[in-house]
């Protein structure tokens, strides 16, 4: 399950989502994963420095998109 995409989001949400724990220095260089319509699944790593909470919008800590991603996939496919 990825972050929601819009409104709202609690911290405890990304954690439940990434597992990071709540402080943001916990996610600092870490892979994300999130869908674009246009180019499917891609990744990113979130930055060094402070960021905002709607970088969190639509990401993923698994490529939960790509069922050839692993065993731990919980993709739903």
């Amino acid at each position: 399950m990825a972050v929601p995409s819009s409104g709202a989001v609690a911290f405890s949400t990304v954690n439940s989502v990434f597992g990071y724990g709540s402080s943001m220095s916990g996610y600092v260089g870490k892979v994300y994963y999130w869908y674009d319509p246009s180019f499917g699944v891609r990744s990113g790593t979130f930055p060094g420095s402070n960021f905002p909470m709607t970088m969190f919008y639509g990401k993923s800590g698994i490529d939960e998109w790509n069922c050839a991603c692993d065993c731990a996939c919980n993709c739903g496919k």
